[in-house]
Formats: structure tokens, C-alpha cells, sequence
């Protein structure tokens, strides 16, 4: 299964069927060109039979049945008829009418006899488009006229229109052997079989260097790309990595320094009463926004973003809640084994499904679960606020849960949000661990 995701793999074995359907459909549509040249072959022959062969010698007098005319046409054009390809196994003429005023071998059954005309026979001798004066039908034998033709031969009929000296317009009609047909489409076909069947191999062999080449090169540069990316992102994380440390080791310890002097100048018998409590206002405001900054500092840049360090993230996380009333807890078990780019994708959906739940939820409860069940690593983000519709696109501004499910689907994850007007919503994740 790996050798199939290799892509030059996967070019050949596409080179492969492509030239295999390339081959079948050039090889039917050759024998198709074939067939249809062999028999426009044949139909040419029987034009020329009759009018350059048998029209010059037809006396008017063989329209009115007189046998010594037949007899003398039969003398001068049979020997003629013998030397034309392919050969003609069975030869008619028609009088405008429907009789049969000449057979080839003579039949008592046929000639003189006046039968109907075919469609296409009537096609022929009547029709005014010149592409009509001669036509063809593949013949079942057990409807020849003809008794001394064998049973088994099968052939094909064709009608040609012509006009003998004396004027009179009549139907030559010739059969020709179905096998002898075929026989010259196989040569049609033969004179080009290699140019059908090599062609495309020839012309895979000379494409497949350049597409490798050009999937060689596409190769690199995706991976290229995916390197700058790369690159972009460790160096966006490192600069908020540099954020997070000045702030922690520069506002933040001053805040928690200043925090403290207040708390311990508040509680100081010397201070008075008055000023005492304008001391513990200030010192829990700035306890409020230390805490707001290490949520904030946890956004930019968590600290220890790996297994072990994966629970204190999460409650970083959540440290904000408490300040909007809501009551929210996080639990983390058996997460050990999970990779750091695992982790690092369920703390960016834990993130944002958090920052929903406390800025559009109107939740009073929030809980925050990550657990590992059978090598998939499942994250879960529950509140009872006032939930929504996932059916109904979401607002142009927000980019969310599109956000958070690209997130998951780049590494193979899932991700389900069940919601509903006043029902809360949850949020869970399962990534397979490698």
C-alpha cells in the first residue's frame, strides 16, 4: 500500500491504463476504418462492373426477355466478372419494374419472375441524392434467390443504378463474399496495425520522461513550500514565544510585585481603615488583570504544550471563565503517549471551542475533557448555553468551527459539533495516535 502512494507509482500505473484504453479504443476505431474501406471498396468494384463492365454490352432487347440476348450478354461480360476482387458470386439485374431480366448463375426460378423491391433497393433506383445510386445489406442466406449458392456462405449485397445505351434505367445487382470482405479489411487494417498499437506507445514512451520530470519538479516545489510553511510557522511561534517570556518575565512579575505590596500594605496596622479598603479594591484588580494577562499569555504562546504539560495549558485556558461566572473544569487522563503534534491540535480546537463557549454561549457550566480510548486521542468541549443550528452557515466575520475543522482535517481527524437552540453544544475531536 505505501509503493501505490509513491507517486511515480501512481504516474505509471495511470501511464499504464491510459495506454492499455488508448490501444483498445485506436485499435476498434482502426477496424471500424478498416471495414468501412474494405466495403467501400467493394461497392467502388460494383460501380465499376456496371457501368464499365456490363452496361455497354446490355442490348435493349434483354429488357424485353429475349433469350439470345442473354445468352450473348452472358458470353461477353461473365469472363470479365471472373477477374474483378472481390469476386462476384451472384449477379442480378432488375428491370424498373421488378423483374429479373438477368441471373448470374441462370436460375428458371428467377428469371423472368417479377418480385417486389426491398427499401433499399427502391432507395437505390428511385432516389434523387447521387450519394443513393449505390447502397449495401449484409444478406442472411436462407434468403437467396439463388439455389446453387450455398447455404452456409454469407455476403454481401450490393445495388447500383444505371442507365443501359439504349436509355432505360435498371438495378445492377452483384453479391460478394463476406469472407472475401473481410479478408480485405484485414489487409486495410494490417498496413496500419503498428501505427494503431505502436503509436501510443511511442507516445507514452517519449511523454513519461517529461511528466515525470514535471511531477518531479511539482513534487519539490510543494515540498518547498510546505518547508517555507514550516519555517513561517516555527518562526511565528518562536516570536510569540519571545512575547510571552518579556511579558512574563517583565508585566507580569511586576504586576504579581506590585499585587503583593498592595495586599501586605493593605494589612499593615498603620493603615486606616479608609485606605485600607481602597488598597484591597486595587489589589484585586490587580490580581484580575494578572490573571487576564497568563490567560492571554496562554493564547499567545502555551506554556509546556506537550502531555504532561497539556492539563496546566487547558487550565490556563479556562482561567478567564471564573470572571465571566462561569463555572468550568478541565480533566486530562491517560494522555502519556500522545505525540506533540496530537496535543498541539486538540489544545488549538480546545482554544477556540473555549473562546466560543465563554464570548457567544451564555453558558453557566463549561467542561473541558481530553482522554485517550483505543490509540484515538478524543477531546471534548461541552456547555449548556444557548447553542445554535450547525446546519445554518455561520456569520461572514466568524471563521471558527470552519477554522477548527480544517485544523482537524489536515491531520486525518474528526470533528462533530451537536447543538441546538437551547440544548448547549459540544464539541469533540478524535485524532488516531500513530
Amino acid at each position: 500500500m505505501r509503493a501505490l502512494r509513491n507517486p511515480v507509482v501512481q504516474f505509471l500505473l495511470i501511464g499504464v491504463v491510459t495506454l492499455i484504453a488508448l490501444v483498445i479504443t485506436a485499435n476498434r476505431l482502426a477496424e471500424h476504418a478498416a471495414e468501412q474501406e474494405a466495403l467501400a471498396e467493394a461497392q467502388a468494384t460494383n460501380e465499376v462492373l456496371a457501368r464499365s463492365v456490363a452496361r455497354p454490352d446490355i442490348p435493349a432487347s434483354l429488357l424485353q426477355l429475349d433469350v439470345g440476348a442473354a445468352d450473348q450478354f452472358l458470353r461477353l461480360v461473365t469472363p470479365r466478372l471472373r477477374l474483378k476482387e472481390p469476386e462476384v458470386t451472384r449477379l442480378l439485374l432488375w428491370r424498373d419494374d421488378g423483374t429479373v431480366i438477368y441471373s448470374f448463375p441462370y436460375d428458371l426460378d428467377v428469371y423472368g419472375q417479377q418480385f417486389g423491391f426491398t427499401d433499399v433497393q427502391e432507395e437505390v433506383l428511385r432516389g434523387r441524392d447521387p450519394e443513393s445510386r449505390t447502397a449495401f445489406e449484409y444478406v442472411d442466406p436462407a434468403l437467396a434467390l439463388n439455389s446453387d449458392v450455398p447455404s452456409d456462405e454469407e455476403w454481401v449485397r450490393i445495388y447500383t443504378r444505371t442507365r443501359i445505351p439504349s436509355g432505360e434505367l435498371i438495378l445492377f445487382e452483384a453479391d460478394y463474399s463476406l469472407s472475401e470482405i473481410e479478408q480485405r479489411r484485414e489487409e486495410i487494417y494490417a498496413s496500419f496495425r503498428w501505427i494503431v498499437l505502436g503509436g501510443p506507445f511511442l507516445l507514452l514512451l517519449l511523454v513519461t520522461p517529461l511528466l515525470h520530470i514535471l511531477t518531479r519538479r511539482l513534487t519539490k516545489a510543494g515540498e518547498e513550500r510546505e518547508r517555507l510553511l514550516r519555517s513561517a510557522i516555527d518562526a511565528s511561534d518562536a516570536e510569540r514565544r519571545r512575547i510571552a517570556r518579556d511579558l512574563h518575565d517583565g508585566v507580569v512579575q511586576d504586576l504579581a510585585g506590585t499585587a503583593y505590596s498592595v495586599t501586605a500594605l493593605a494589612r499593615s496596622p498603620q493603615t486606616s481603615p479608609d485606605a485600607r479598603t481602597m488598597l484591597d479594591s486595587a489589589s484585586e484588580s490587580l490580581r484580575g488583570s494578572l490573571s487576564a494577562l497568563r490567560s492571554l499569555l496562554a493564547e499567545i504562546h502555551p506554556p509546556d504544550l506537550h502531555a504532561n504539560g497539556l492539563g496546566s495549558a487547558l487550565a490556563d485556558l479556562i482561567a478567564p471563565a471564573e470572571r465571566e461566572g462561569v463555572q468550568a473544569s478541565v480533566s486530562v487522563a491517560g494522555v502519556e503517549a500522545a505525540d506533540d503534534a496530537a496535543v498541539a491540535l486538540v489544545w488549538r480546537v480546545a482554544q477556540e471551542a473555549v473562546r466560543n463557549a465563554l464570548r457567544h454561549a451564555q453558558a453557566s457550566t463549561l467542561a473541558v475533557t481530553v482522554r485517550v480510548n483505543d490509540g484515538t486521542l478524543c477531546l471534548e468541549v461541552v456547555d449548556d448555553g444557548v447553542g445554535f443550528d450547525p446546519a445554518e452557515p455561520p456569520p461572514a466575520e466568524r471563521y471558527g468551527l470552519r477554522g477548527m475543522r480544517t485544523l482537524v482535517a489536515d491531520v486525518g481527524g474528526r470533528l462533530e459539533v451537536e447543538s441546538a437552540p437551547g440544548d448547549g453544544t459540544a464539541v469533540r475531536v478524535e485524532v488516531d495516535l500513530q
